[in-house]
């Protein structure tokens, strides 16, 4: 029973039947939420060590690293969606030289152990996985990438890439790997300053960045992937890359072209150290902040969109966070941490909601943290509706606009406007938000 519990916590589960009832927040954060009422067992949303013992027993968590999520091809029936129903995750157990992952619902196994020969990793960092079962890890300190296969039942040991050196498949304590939909390896080589493609048929090449100063985290989405939004123009192909100790974060183009970037010091609450990334579905970035202990969320051009969560163990709050893994196709996030594991859904809030009377109207304004359905509505005081502005309009994250027309029966005094804004994907008819402010209208 523990282990069938555990796993459902563990595990990636798609919210494929439709909820019941809306789960409608108030006064929590909503760009992130947590699965709704009887989502998980007892609605725990944090895989504790005590958890991770009694499913692998002397396991612990020592220094978790990287986190890489796929829905493998063994697992999935594309004559029956109702099959996609695990996500395959495979973490970094760093200290433990280990590789943690989950066969379906079945179990959770690990691989590896502390050393420099096969089956064995030294102060491993990064980790990915593709949808054909393909793993590869970023063994830090024995300075090569390793390869291994998850067949669907269990990962097994394929081959060790390169060595210590600064030529073309060689590295220099590299941290990071991805994989893009179409099996093109990207390695963040720290040591060398650079970061290295190894296409589908082991050919490696560097990409032409300049500048680089020791990348520690990248990510990539292009056009080809399944469950993408943007299938054209610079938001289709696209590389993301932290470096500098994670002071900085740039996209650039698939050939190493820069698109956009931010530091430090261009943020009103750094510095940050930012640790992982990871490409939601509309191209947004979120990435993990390891000094600040949150969540980072910014748009396509690298603007932040949100900071979410605070230092801490408890609902909305990380430890040190790490690793982060999102499955595009229904907007689920795992988060590493210095003792356990988080898992969200992508939600959406409503910030800055403003009124402001304007000659014959009242101008409403506020802030989406993520595109959402928006049912905007005119109250009085004692939530009688009077005026219905929007119902589920669907509107892109970023600064919005609405206006209330009074009409002449409508009596000054005091109003308020509700909105509810719900996710356009994940959390959709699951959990919405309801943000509420009171205003005067005088006539």
């Amino acid at each position: 029973m523990k282990r069938a519990f555990f796993l459902i916590v563990l595990i990636l589960v798609p919210a494929l039947l439709r909820a019941d009832a809306v789960t409608v927040l108030k006064s929590v954060p909503s760009t992130f939420v947590y699965p709704t009422n009887g989502f998980l067992p007892f609605n725990i949303h944090r895989g504790t060590q005590t958890m991770l013992s009694l499913m692998l027993r002397g396991a612990t968590f020592d220094n978790p690293q990287g986190v890489a999520c796929a829905l493998l091809k063994t697992d999935h029936d594309p004559k029956d969606p109702t099959q996609d129903v695990v996500v395959t995750l495979v973490g970094v157990n760093s200290g433990a030289g280990e590789i943690i992952y989950n066969v379906g619902l079945k179990d959770i196994k690990r691989f590896g152990s502390t050393g420099k020969g096969t089956g064995q990793f030294l102060n491993p960092t990064g980790v990915a996985i593709n949808s054909d079962g393909e793993v590869a890890v970023a063994d830090t300190g024995n300075h090569r990438i390793v390869l291994l296969k998850h067949d669907g039942l269990r990962i097994r040991w394929v081959k060790a890439l390169g060595k210590k050196g600064s030529g073309i498949g060689q590295f220099e304590n590299p941290l990071a790997v991805a994989y893009d939909s179409q099996n093109n390896l990207y390695i963040a080589d720290a040591g060398n300053h650079r970061v290295q493609v190894r296409d589908p048929h082991g050919k490696f090449r560097v990409l032409n960045i300049a500048g680089l100063e020791a990348p520690c985290a990248l990510a990539v989405i292009d056009q080809k992937e399944a469950w993408t939004f943007y299938r054209q123009g610079i938001y289709a192909d696209r590389l993301a890359v932290i470096d500098q100790m994670g002071d900085r974060l740039q996209t650039f183009s698939l050939e190493g072209q820069l698109l956009s970037g931010v530091t430090s010091a261009q943020l009103a609450d750094g510095p940050m150290k930012l640790s992982a990334c990871a490409f939601d579905y509309y191209g947004n970035l979120i990435a993990t902040d390891f000094e600040k202990c949150c969540l980072r969320k910014f748009d396509r051009n690298l603007k932040e969109i949100v900071s979410f969560g605070n230092p801490g163990i408890g609902d909305f709050e990380f430890s040190e966070p790490r690793g982060i893994a999102f499955n595009r196709q229904f907007g689920q996030i795992l988060v590493s941490e210095k003792d356990s594991v988080q898992y969200f859904w992508s939600g959406a809030d409503a910030l800055r909601l403003k009124v402001t009377p304007e000659k014959a109207k009242d101008h409403i304004s506020f802030f989406l943290t993520e595109r959402a359905l928006v049912t905007a509505v005119i109250q009085k005081t004692d939530g009688t509706d009077v005026k219905e502005l929007a119902h589920a309009k669907d509107l892109e994250e970023g600064d919005q606009e609405l206006d209330w027309i009074p009409q002449a029966s409508d009596l000054a005094g005091g109003y308020q406007v509700k909105l509810t804004v719900m996710a356009t994907y994940s959390s959709r008819e699951r959990v919405a938000k309801e943000v509420v402010e009171p205003f005067t209208f005088q006539k």
